[in-house]
């Protein structure tokens, strides 16, 4: 049922398109994928969630927040969907990496009821062609404004969820797949890999073979996770090895030996990853003690598996990321969640939060 009067609701919603984003939070991931997804606050039917935001800059003018969906962990339509909410803004006394449990001790001496409770409609979103979301598709408008002070502060954003409806119902949890990031206390930062196009299947096989990477930037080195599957299996000779290629750029210049299985990377770089293959051709394995890469260039990469007595091969598909620069210290975000019960005093704390921009 809308609790939010018919006159100012529409009215809300014909100046959302205008708004333009000020600010992103987590700043870093302003033009960056998050490295995770999360369906909190609005994909639960029941839940209290206040984000904290200490890289909002003072002075600013905030007429509304939205999120982006999730680009790298689930491919194809998420379906649109209503929510019974509330939000409630204030600048509060603890910074991030001081989040109470207690949601009241979070929020400041004066909080605004920015967006009274009402139901909103948030569109269905297709996976963009790559990462991140180019626009934070699912917008929260407010009734009043919120001003930042000019010195700044902790941005306490208190979101209540009442309900919701969907295709699958009233009031359920749904996958609603906001991107999200995570901050680590030690600056290191994690980047997700972007799968696209196809890759090619092991000889033998109708399954194409995949790979799933992350890049994380440590404090004095790199480090690439690479996951394998489907690749060539194992056969008991312990002669199946796995290895990935990274490039600066996009090709699609087929492998001589097999025309099926493209080159997604321009490859200028060959790594062996360490260990064999098992026998349902499976790899997992990290390539550490890389050097360390300028923030902000976009990498192609490729896995494969090869039989080095055969030389049966197969490709994955592509992978792409960008460069990201070390963790913001101190962190500048963190969340406070109760996931069942939009009426709770108390929550969870935790520095995984959803990236969210600031209108």
């Amino acid at each position: 049922m809308l609790r939010f009067p018919h006159s100012i609701l529409p009215a809300i919603l014909a100046g959302a398109a205008s708004l333009a984003a000020q600010a992103v939070s987590p700043t870093d991931r302003t033009t960056l994928e998050g490295s995770s997804f999360t369906h909190f606050p609005l994909g639960r039917a029941s839940a209290r969630m206040q984000t904290l935001h200490a890289d909002v800059p003072g002075g600013t003018v905030i007429h509304g927040h939205a999120y982006r969906r999730d680009a790298a962990g689930v491919r194809g339509l998420v379906d649109g969907f209503a929510c019974d909410l509330e939000v409630t803004l204030s600048v509060g006394p603890n910074p991030p990496t001081q989040a109470s449990t207690t949601f009241a001790n979070n929020a400041g001496s004066a909080p605004v009821v920015v967006l009274p409770r009402t139901v909103l409609n948030f569109p269905a979103t297709q996976r963009p062609s790559l990462d991140p979301s180019p626009s934070f598709e699912l917008l929260v408008p407010y009734a009043t404004p919120f001003v930042m002070p000019p010195q700044g502060g902790t941005l306490c954003v208190d979101v209540r969820v009442f309900g919701n409806t969907s295709a699958a119902g009233t009031n359920l949890n749904l996958s609603v797949y906001l991107d999200a990031h995570e901050n680590y206390p030690d600056g290191r930062a994690e980047q997700a890999g972007f799968r696209t196009f196809q890759g090619c299947p092991a000889p033998g096989s109708t399954a194409n073979s995949y790979a799933t990477m992350t890049y994380w930037r440590m404090p004095t080195s790199g480090r690439l996770d690479v996951s394998i599957r489907d690749g060539v299996p194992d056969d008991g000779s312990v002669l199946v090895r796995p290895f990935v290629t990274v490039g600066h750029g996009l090709d699609g210049s087929p492998w001589p030996l097999r025309p099926d299985c493209p080159f997604w990377s321009t490859s200028e770089v060959w790594f062996a990853l360490p260990g064999a293959m098992t026998s349902t051709g499976s790899h997992d394995g990290s390539l550490v003690g890389l050097p360390l890469l300028p923030p902000g260039y976009r990498l192609w990469a490729q896995a494969g598996s090869v039989h080095l007595g055969t030389v049966a091969m197969a490709f994955s598909d592509a992978t792409t990321f960008v460069t990201p620069p070390a963790g913001p210290l101190p962190i500048p975000t963190a969340r406070i969640v109760h996931s069942t019960n939009g009426g709770s005093a108390t929550g969870t704390v935790s520095y995984a939060v959803p990236v969210m921009a600031f209108l």
